[in-house]
């Protein structure tokens, strides 16, 4: 149920042309330099920490390549109305916990927000001013089930009080689920319309039921710590419409290419790109293209699609693999290309360009 409906416009994607609006309306422009969404949600949210109505939600899936995938692998979401910003995240973890004290509470399993709603040309400046906020929050207070949430100390807008804040979490033996509301009215002078833009870095902190270990970002990377520059430009839209993809493609199916620090086999390299809930009933191949330094595509790979995790199959990724001898390292690069059942091609990606993670043991 959760991945049924992605609106009408990923139906016509799957049954017809990308052009084929028919009477629905036309969807706003994405402004230039956006990277993701944030989709209108469809009806109230209700703040309970299972994330039922997020079906429609624009998604940015996290670490679908890291070795412990049952626990590390993530999905943010992120929803919008004209109250607040809902941020939504299911992960799949085994070791739950977050031990570390309110104003630390990144040290565990926890979320480092990263926001900026500044208007015009500050939007995304290097330094940190009213309006760009940095807050961390955990569904956990030592193995239980208790959220919470707190400023980020030490910079320029760590005074800033903000009101009407809600946090909910649920947990189940292999994974867990949050909610995170933060009301507009903290920011008054973003206005939440169709088309506003504004910037954020989603950052999974993983501990593995001690003192973080790992910590991943959706758009940016550590850098987004230092400043609102790192962060990814966002749009509000009403609904995820596949014209989009051209443009929001990356973040949705990101695609990492790594050679495995340890491997049951004799070396190879390993891509994955993973697959967003949502489209999951939509994607029916995935290809690897091996280019030469000049963009010559020299070999195309079938990735093998499959799902993992909980079987209610919310988790699923393409890998394709290739021995370490086939291409020298520093002479190739890859792209995937992304197609739909139908054969029609839904997005080409390549591997972000920044470290996005900071792993141990990869």
């Amino acid at each position: 149920m959760m991945r049924h409906i992605l609106g009408v416009g990923l139906a016509l994607l799957v049954f017809g042309s990308f052009a084929a609006h028919g009477d629905e309306p036309v969807p706003v422009p994405l402004a230039k330099g956006v990277r993701g969404l944030v989709t209108l949600a469809p009806t109230k949210v209700e703040m309970d920490g299972r994330l039922q109505e997020w079906s429609q939600a624009f998604c940015t899936p996290l670490s679908y390549n890291h070795k412990s995938l049952e626990n590390r692998a993530a999905q943010f979401f992120y929803m919008w109305d004209d109250e607040a910003l809902y941020i939504g995240l299911r992960c799949l973890d085994k070791m739950q916990a977050n031990s570390a004290p309110l104003k630390s509470s990144f040290n565990g399993d926890a979320v480092e927000f990263y926001l900026d709603t500044r208007p015009g040309d500050a939007l995304r400046g290097k330094d940190w001013t009213a309006g760009a906020i940095h807050f961390y929050y955990s569904p956990f207070q030592g193995a239980e089930v208790k959220p919470r949430w707190v400023i980020r100390g030490g910079i320029a807008t760590s005074d800033i009080v903000l009101k009407g804040v809600e946090i909910a979490a649920s947990s189940y033996a292999d994974s867990y689920e949050c909610e995170f509301k933060l009301p507009w009215a903290n920011f008054p002078e973003f206005s939440p319309t169709l088309g506003a833009v504004l910037a954020l870095d989603a950052e999974l902190c993983s501990g593995d039921g001690k003192g973080r270990t790992d910590r991943t970002f959706t758009y940016g990377s550590p850098l987004s710590v230092q400043q609102p520059a790192s962060q990814g430009k966002v749009e509000l839209v009403k609904v995820f419409d596949p014209d989009y993809l051209s443009v929001v493609g990356p973040a949705s199916f990101p695609f990492w290419v790594d050679t495995p620090w340890v491997q049951p086999e004799r070396a190879q390299v390993q891509a994955v790109v993973a697959i967003p809930p949502a489209f999951i009933d939509i994607v029916g191949q995935v290809e690897i293209r091996i280019h030469d330094t000049e963009g010559k595509v020299v070999k195309t790979l079938p990735a093998e699609i499959e799902s993992f995790g909980p079987k209610d199959g919310q988790f699923v990724r393409a890998v394709a693999r290739w021995s370490i001898d086939d291409y020298a390292p520093n002479t190739y690069f890859a792209t995937a290309r992304i197609a739909a059942r139908t054969g029609k091609t839904l997005t080409t990606v390549a591997p972000r360009m920044v470290a996005e993670a900071m792993i141990q043991g990869r």
